[in-house]
């Protein structure tokens, strides 16, 4: 396919980068500003024309640095990011870093399928604080294929209104969600 011409392109060329009105990008895409650093990977556009249409897009091949808020009062947002549809995807092949006086995550579902939080590690999961508290409203499930090991150096305390233990039952309980008496026993035998 030939590459589109816009003959209403506007451009202002310097050593050090250059700004175009209209620029034709290689997959056809329409840029109604394009700004170009001295390297072809630094840039910003702002795309017209689909599949990007409303997009704008921006890469570096350094570091990629905001700095924000020196006038905000506290409590006040520094930073704002609302996604108004769609996802928000954050990725690096290396690691990704928070740090704050305090960290909220809250997903906040409008039906009993969303409002879920998951934390997926294929190696390894660690929660490290003075104090760790988990409350549940109706089930607090930990289910392991191997060891299950709970360590206190000094007391562990245990309460429940119903305690009931089953020994030997393998991967049969695996996919039970309560140790109530109405689960039947006699599956469990033999």
């Amino acid at each position: 396919m030939a590459k589109s011409i816009n003959y209403e392109t506007k451009v202002k060329n310097t050593k050090d980068g250059s700004i175009v009105f209209g620029h034709i990008h290689e997959d056809q895409v329409k840029s109604s500003l394009l700004l170009h650093g001295q390297k072809a990977k630094d840039y910003i556009t702002i795309d017209q024309t689909a599949p990007r249409e409303g997009w704008i897009s921006s890469r570096c091949r350094g570091r990629y640095q905001v700095v924000s808020g020196d006038i905000v009062p506290k409590g006040q947002p520094a930073m704002y990011f609302d996604a108004k549809s769609g996802d928000i995807v954050i990725k690096t092949k290396g690691r990704i870093r928070m740090e704050a006086e305090n960290i909220d995550i809250i997903a906040k579902g409008s039906d009993n399928k969303n409002g879920n939080i998951t934390i997926d590690g294929n190696e390894s999961v660690n929660l490290i604080s003075r104090k760790v508290d988990i409350t549940a409203d109706e089930l607090f499930n930990v289910i392991s294929d191997g060891t299950v090991q709970m360590t206190a150096i000094n007391i562990m305390k245990t309460y429940a209104n119903t305690f009931e233990k089953l020994s030997g039952v393998g991967e049969k309980l695996l996919g039970t969600t309560s140790f109530s008496t109405s689960i039947d026993t006699s599956k469990f035998e033999g």
